[in-house]
């Protein structure tokens, strides 16, 4: 029987990062991936238990809290822990979700006009300041978009769908290089 040697690899490997006029695609790392959905009734009490294991209370809508780790909204009651192993939290479902998403940043003073041409939303920084979150559609998918700085916006897709964005994301950049 042949060796067989199995190489790992990310989602977007050997298409990303790509830099096009002022603004840079990467693939970014954000560590373990954890939901953590509340059963009815629990919030508060999963938000008490979260903090006081991870210094982070589940954040409000559109929002996201750091510290160590991340905690962002990620839908109607559900809630998205990156960046550190979720704690025992009763009153709560959590599901590993690390293999699932695909994970880019998108750096560079013209963040918003690239998402312009992908999301149906304002993405200008007076309309989604640094720490604002979303779940919207973009060319066919349905993504997270974080602002994690001034110049700087994290979108998440299902891993199955990398490529795909990847290849909108980069469209879009060489759209507003072009002008």
């Amino acid at each position: 029987m042949a060796d067989l040697t199995l190489i790992a690899s990310t989602p977007a490997t050997g298409t990303l990062p790509v830099t096009r006029g002022t603004m840079t695609l990467s693939q970014a790392d954000p560590g373990p991936l954890t939901s953590i959905a509340p059963y009815k009734g629990q919030a508060g009490a999963v938000s008490d238990a979260l903090q006081a294991a991870t210094g982070l209370a589940l954040p409000g809508v559109g929002t996201c809290a750091t510290g160590k780790g991340a905690i962002q909204w990620f839908g109607r009651d559900l809630w998205l822990l990156s960046d550190m192993a979720a704690p025992d939290l009763p009153g709560a479902a959590l599901t590993d979700q690390t293999d699932a998403w695909v994970t880019l940043d998108l750096t560079g003073p013209q963040g918003a006009e690239v998402m312009a041409r992908r999301v149906p939303m304002d993405l200008r920084l007076a309309a989604f300041p640094e720490g604002a979150t979303a779940r919207t559609e973009m060319h066919g998918m349905m993504v997270s978009v974080t602002r994690t700085g001034p110049d700087a916006l994290r979108i998440m897709a299902f891993r199955s769908m990398a490529k795909t964005l990847a290849h909108a994301m980069i469209e879009a950049m060489e759209n507003v290089a072009a002008l």
